[in-house]
């Protein structure tokens, strides 16, 4: 991933804690795997989660917490979405 690609989805994701889900974010649940999500970041898909409370208190953060999986090449989804 290039550097261009990689602050893009840096800055979604920075929208996302600061401000939580929201419908300028292109975000949908992944059908049939719950609870991941989908972010669309041009080409590209961050694959993420929300942290449950028990993860937050584990971690020491404030919440919202995210677990990012993986940002791939949407051409790449369906394959990295198996493991799931």
């Amino acid at each position: 991933m290039d550097r261009t690609v990689r602050d893009r989805a840096r800055r979604a994701l920075a929208r996302l804690i600061d401000r939580g889900p929201r419908s300028n974010l292109d975000i949908q649940p992944l059908h049939g795997r719950s609870p991941w999500l989908r972010m669309r970041v041009g080409d590209f898909r961050v694959i993420f989660r929300e942290l449950t409370p028990d993860e937050i208190k584990l971690r020491g953060i404030d919440p919202p917490g995210y677990l990012v999986e993986r940002v791939v090449n949407r051409r790449d989804l369906e394959e990295a979405l198996r493991p799931l």
